[in-house]
């Protein structure tokens, strides 16, 4: 499967004294929206036609989090990430052909030099975020999940029930399902693509410390 991926990058600092009071704040934005533009991207538009190409993962996992995802066409299969300094990264790889969700909230953390600065993209209260072709390389996903029509031990390379999101490598497990409901979602994630991902009503907002959605 070729999917398409988004870097971030935060930045250690290198000695020197506090920021000072009057210009900390503004160079901390700039710095937070230098290194996680790539994640807003991700998350806010249409990232490519059909299926999404490859790209090379940051070094650090988002939360996504959202009350309710209701999905049609759903693949499970465990995979490999690469970052740009070429490490390996375990995935569970889920795709979705046609995905719902409810209240939707999404934060990276960026280290800049004057401490975590956190960037926050929410749909609005009660409105509805739609997503074509959904692939979300997972860390881990908590939540009351639920599936229809499920089968689970199908070899990864024959999953075929999302349509143009193809399965993973011959002989490793996988696991498929016409329809999938999770409630109270919350996940963490190495990357998230779409052919196309819509928010309605949806803001955006940068604020100093490590503040994820929850």
């Amino acid at each position: 499967m070729a999917r398409h991926r988004a870097t971030r990058r935060g930045s250690r600092r290198r000695g020197g004294g506090a920021p000072t009071a009057g210009t900390s704040w503004r160079r901390v934005a700039v710095s937070a929206v230098l290194a996680l533009a790539g994640s807003a991207t991700t998350v806010w538009s249409t990232t490519a036609a059909g299926v999404p190409v490859s790209f090379a993962v940051s070094g650090s996992t988002f939360q996504v989090t959202a009350d309710q995802l209701n999905g049609r066409e759903a693949v499970q299969y465990a995979s490999f990430d690469k970052d740009a300094r070429g490490r390996s990264r375990p995935v569970a790889v889920a795709g979705i052909g046609h995905a719902r969700l409810t209240n939707v909230c999404q934060s990276s953390v960026a280290r800049t030099p004057f401490g975590p600065v956190t960037l926050t993209i929410r749909g609005g209260r009660g409105a509805l975020v739609t997503a074509e072709d959904l692939v979300i390389d997972l860390q881990q996903v908590r939540g009351d999940l639920r599936f229809g029509d499920v089968q689970m031990g199908r070899d990864a390379s024959r999953l075929d029930a999302a349509g143009s999101l193809t399965g993973g490598v011959l002989g490793a497990y996988g696991q498929q399902a016409r329809t999938l409901d999770i409630t109270d979602m919350r996940l963490s994630a190495w990357s998230l693509a779409a052919g196309s991902f819509s928010l309605h009503d949806a803001t955006m907002s940068i604020r100093p410390g490590n503040r994820p959605c929850v």
